[in-house]
């Protein structure tokens, strides 16, 4: 959902205790393993079978130029990082914060592995395209730190006025 502030739009995020509840699943059922390590019955095996694949919580292992491995590398490290700086400063992550700081981590390797390309041969148009690609990754990751912090904000606001639920109508003094 999109506002209109300051005559541009913006994505909205609905407080709190309005958006909508995670959907639990089952847990995932246990395998009887023998003293060897191999499944102990057919039912074990269709247990491990109704078991969530790794690829769901995992990202994809992408295969890539081997040139561009390091950089890959880099990607993953840069967004492991910076999820963790932004979760300890805000509380939590949104799905859209995440994805803003996922494509802003292809675009610092984009563009890191661009200026490479560009330093070996000399191409300026490479040296153009990789300041593009940083220069648009800084606008990814700085709009993914505006909403995790107004979204941190939001849940400070919700849990506070959760435990006091009079809050709103008290005076200040």
């Amino acid at each position: 959902m999109l506002e209109r502030q300051h005559q541009a739009l913006r994505p909205a995020v609905a407080p709190i205790d309005e958006q909508p509840w995670l959907e639990v699943a089952e847990p995932a059922p246990l395998v009887e393993r023998l003293p060897s390590g191999r499944l102990a019955s057919a039912t074990a095996a269709r247990a491990l079978a109704r078991r969530p694949r790794r690829t769901k919580f995992l990202p994809r292992n992408v295969a890539c130029d081997p040139r561009f491995a390091v950089h890959n590398q880099r990607r993953l490290e840069w967004l492991k990082k910076r999820r963790t700086e932004l979760f300890e400063m805000t509380g939590g992550l949104s799905h859209a914060v995440q994805a803003m700081l996922n494509a802003a981590a292809w675009l610092y390797a984009g563009g890191d592995f661009a200026s490479e390309l560009a330093a070996e041969t000399g191409n300026l148009d490479f040296f153009k395209t990789a300041a593009n690609l940083t220069a648009t990754a800084r606008t990814h990751d700085m709009g993914a730190w505006e909403l995790a912090v107004r979204e941190g904000e939001a849940r400070k606001a919700a849990s506070a006025s959760a435990s006091d639920p009079l809050a709103g109508f008290r005076v200040k003094p």
